[in-house]
């Protein structure tokens, strides 16, 4: 029983007063969602090379 209620600690999410995810909680989510969808591997990247514009 008591390795039931250790495992659910820090399973509610946080929330920041203009009603964004905490950053922990959402880079944790991000993390989640990358280890199970490949998809999702370049989701928490920023591609800062130069592009042409397209206009």
């Amino acid at each position: 029983m008591h390795d039931s209620v250790h495992n659910r600690r820090g399973t509610s999410l946080k929330w920041e007063s203009n009603g964004e995810l905490a950053g922990a909680d959402l880079r944790n989510i991000l993390q989640r969602l990358k280890e199970v969808d490949p998809n999702a591997q370049g989701i928490n990247q920023c591609d800062l090379t130069d592009r042409p514009n397209r206009d």
